[in-house]
């Protein structure tokens, strides 16, 4: 089945920047799955949208959004446009799974062959456990996030710098970039050090779509 997907040139121009590890940035309505699927079906699994050749590699795909979205079948109509199903169609044919943030602990054993993860809404942050399964799964696997808000601070960054290999762990980017007010009466972070380092993480990480 070949696909018919009609992309806008901004979508078209993010998806050919994306990388493994990035943050596909854009407000609602943007587009974002459409164009993370665009990734996905080209630089993941070796089709072209441009030149209607199929994909040749029977990539799992993983999207973890939220579970309105997961009810409400998003990813999966959306999915249907690239021909991509939730059941393996052939040996060259890509295939996804959809679940919810809350059920992500169930993918850290997935297989490590042709696997990709798309994470969907930035619920990575902190220190809870949503923030260390994901830097266990990134770790292991190929994978994108879509986010409208990445971070609003510094730490938020911290799971995704991580598993991209920035820095080995939390106590490593905190020993570096990190000082703690003395005074407060619970962790409080002060300020922090060598941010222009951190932009350029940054800026190596997100990708923005206007």
């Amino acid at each position: 089945m070949r696909p018919l997907v009609n992309l806008f040139p901004e979508q078209i121009s993010a998806a050919s920047v994306l990388r493994n590890g990035s943050i596909l940035v854009g407000g609602v309505g943007s587009g974002k799955t459409r164009t993370s699927l665009a990734y996905f079906y080209e630089a993941v699994c070796g089709g072209s949208l441009a030149t209607n050749v199929l994909p040749t590699k029977p990539v799992h795909l993983y999207v973890i959004t939220t579970a309105r979205k997961r009810d409400s079948l998003d990813w999966v109509k959306e999915a249907a446009i690239f021909g991509i199903t939730t059941e393996p169609m052939s040996d060259t044919h890509p295939w996804m799974t959809v679940d919810s943030w809350n059920n992500l602990q169930r993918y850290v054993k997935v297989p490590d062959q042709e696997v990709f993860f798309i994470f969907d809404e930035q619920r990575a942050i902190g220190r809870g456990a949503w923030s260390k399964t994901f830097v266990k799964i990134a770790r292991k696997h190929g994978w994108i996030m879509l986010s409208a808000t990445p971070g609003d601070r510094w730490s938020d960054y911290i799971p995704v710098f991580v598993a991209n290999g920035f820095y080995k762990n939390r106590t490593a980017f905190e020993k570096r970039h990190v000082v703690y007010d003395r005074f407060a009466k619970f962790p409080k972070i002060s300020r922090y050090l060598e941010e222009p380092i951190l932009d350029r993480l940054r800026d190596r990480v997100l990708v923005v779509m206007k």
